[in-house]
């Protein structure tokens, strides 16, 4: 449900965009996150973790700016900017040997040390690869391309990656998880 309510601010993006411009598709985005991070507060008790935070306030300050002084880059520049934070997070948590994926995934995977570093190495990439993506269709190509991309463009890189990520991890679940779903046995 969680995934499903934070794709409600781009599709408000792409339709507003698509119909009105940028400038519209900037205040759907922010009336949209708005109201779904209003509802993702009220679910989790007032509580927003870290990665909700980021992605709460980049887009209030991103669209905010877009929308006072009527220019959209820095709406273009939104997306960048959260996968280039996300991608140097992990990459320092793993240089100070705190793993971020450890600490948010340990009770479903089993891995050595190693296998979390690895882990949130491989996802600082994909976000690297995001940012670089984002960069490139905000800034060298038309802006109808560059909306498409924003909405639905990153799509089948996620899918890829996350394929690749259960292919790799399936045996490597947590046997406590695996043995909740079984049924008893008589």
């Amino acid at each position: 449900m969680k995934a499903l309510l934070d794709f409600i601010p781009l599709i408000a993006f792409f339709i507003a965009a698509k119909q009105y411009g940028i400038l519209a598709g900037a205040g759907a985005l922010l009336v949209a996150t708005l109201a779904v991070y209003s509802l993702h507060l009220l679910k989790q008790k007032g509580k927003l973790d870290k990665q909700q935070w980021v992605t709460l306030i980049l887009t209030i300050l991103f669209c905010g700016l877009t929308l006072i002084l009527r220019d959209k880059i820095f709406l273009q520049w939104k997306s960048t900017v959260i996968n280039a934070i996300f991608a140097v997070a992990l990459i320092i948590s793993v240089i100070v040997n705190r793993p971020l994926l450890q600490m948010a995934m340990k009770t479903v995977f089993r891995l050595t040390p190693s296998g979390w570093n690895k882990l949130t190495l491989a996802w600082a990439g994909y976000f690297i690869l995001m940012a670089g993506l984002q960069y490139y269709f905000a800034f060298y190509t038309s802006e109808q391309t560059w909306i498409d991309f924003k909405t639905y463009g990153w799509i089948p890189f996620m899918l890829v990656f996350m394929i690749g990520q259960f292919v790799i991890l399936k045996n490597h679940l947590n046997p406590e998880i695996t043995e909740q779903k079984q049924p008893p046995k008589d």
